[in-house]
């Protein structure tokens, strides 16, 4: 029994581990600019409008104008802040 619970422990571990190392993954610049197409397009991004594709906000928002221009989301691409669409969990 001791060693299920090991191994389902290293599993979740694994898990865990392998969920930051994706999260984290930086989008293509091809990607990148789809992403923002389909969130701003020719505007600057809401917060509202970042919850599918931004997890912290504030993060890519630097300036903390509560907008993220389209500079800041380059760089937050690159940083592995910003992510393809996800739906509800």
């Amino acid at each position: 029994m001791r060693k299920a619970y090991g191994i389902a422990s290293l599993i979740a571990a694994a898990g865990i581990a392998w969920t930051a190392v994706a999260a984290a993954e930086a989008l293509s610049e091809d990607d990148c600019r789809a992403v923002w197409n389909t969130a701003a397009g020719r505007s600057d991004l809401s917060a509202q409008g970042a919850k599918p594709y931004i997890d912290d906000f504030a993060k890519v928002d630097t300036n903390g104008d509560g907008k993220i221009t389209n500079a800041e989301f380059k760089a937050g691409c690159k940083a592995g802040l910003v992510h393809k669409f996800r739906g509800a969990p």
